[in-house]
């Protein structure tokens, strides 16, 4: 048996190179974390303009009292909530694609992530039944169309085996091809129902699609692949150029100041599946408690 003490020269020096531990790029999560409280302020604006607005104050919610919940009601039929509503989507989409270009594990994010999915359809569906509140059931919705973007990237990448390049091209090419068929394709009426996932619920033009109707498909939240999908694809494109090391760009800025919204963007699924129940339960209970005594309004 050789000693392996005989094969290292005596006079040799070993240095011990520590790993650099795994660090989150804080910009993406940063990010992330301002899409999700945007989103959470959109739905409260959401629920004051159109629910609970109403019915603290009448249906003309006339009076200074209700000021903001008229302001509200506007904002969420503006055209000024329509482009916010466009740039935060796209920023979400786009820097998730790229944080999935860094993982490793997008078989088994994506397969949790429609696992998650389903069950929150399970639950708006139940939800709508129990309060009988309706438009609130999701069937394709924010997390359903992560959860395939996730997927068919993840498959991307066992068909390239890794190759940087020819994911990134194939990216670019997904890209196109989704842009191509928002802009100047419109499915026929007597295109399956099934498919009603892959397109968009209202095209370039602003017309509903032919073959389903858009209010009884997802009325609670809708994102089709088209879109969407060319979003998320843009940021697994953009990914190897801005963040080839898979460092931070922007280390110099990081510090205490953005660590609660960074907070809210690592842990954004969570914030997500909750935000709505918790914001109509504090609702609720002011209404009960301050406004309408008694009256839970949604109950």
């Amino acid at each position: 048996m050789t000693d392996s003490s005989l094969l290292i020269p005596k006079d040799a020096k070993i240095t011990l190179v520590p790993t650099r531990p795994k660090q989150r790029i804080w910009e993406i999560d940063f990010l992330r974390g301002l899409c999700i409280l945007l989103m959470i302020l959109d739905h409260l604006a959401m629920l004051l303009g159109s629910y609970f607005g109403p019915a603290w104050f009448g249906s003309g919610m006339a009076g200074d009292s209700a000021a903001f919940c008229r302001w509200c009601a506007w904002f969420h039929d503006s055209e000024a909530r329509r482009i916010a509503h466009g740039v935060v989507v796209f920023v979400f989409f786009s820097i998730s694609g790229t944080s999935c270009a860094f993982s490793r594990s997008n078989v088994r994010r994506g397969l949790i992530l429609a696992c998650v999915a389903m069950l929150y359809t399970g639950a708006t569906y139940a939800a709508e039944s129990l309060f009988s509140v309706g438009g609130i059931r999701v069937t394709f919705g924010v997390l359903h169309c992560y959860a395939a973007c996730i997927l068919i990237w993840a498959l991307i990448n066992i068909l390239v085996r890794r190759n940087t390049v020819a994911a990134t091209i194939i990216s670019a090419a997904i890209v196109v091809t989704v842009a191509c068929l928002y802009y100047l394709y419109t499915p026929p009426a007597d295109t399956p129902k099934w498919l009603a996932p892959l397109f968009p619920y209202i095209d370039a033009n602003g017309n509903p699609p032919l073959f389903y109707d858009p209010s009884e498909f997802s009325p609670g939240d809708t994102f089709n692949l088209i879109p969407y999908a060319a979003f998320f694809f843009t940021g697994t494109m953009l990914s190897p150029i801005l963040y080839p090391r898979k460092y931070s760009v922007l280390p110099f800025l990081d510090g205490k100041w953005n660590k609660p919204v960074c907070f809210v963007g690592k842990y954004s699924i969570f914030f997500y599946l909750f935000h709505v129940v918790a914001l109509a339960a504090v609702l609720m209970l002011v209404s009960y408690l301050f406004i309408t005594p008694g009256d839970w309004v949604l109950v």
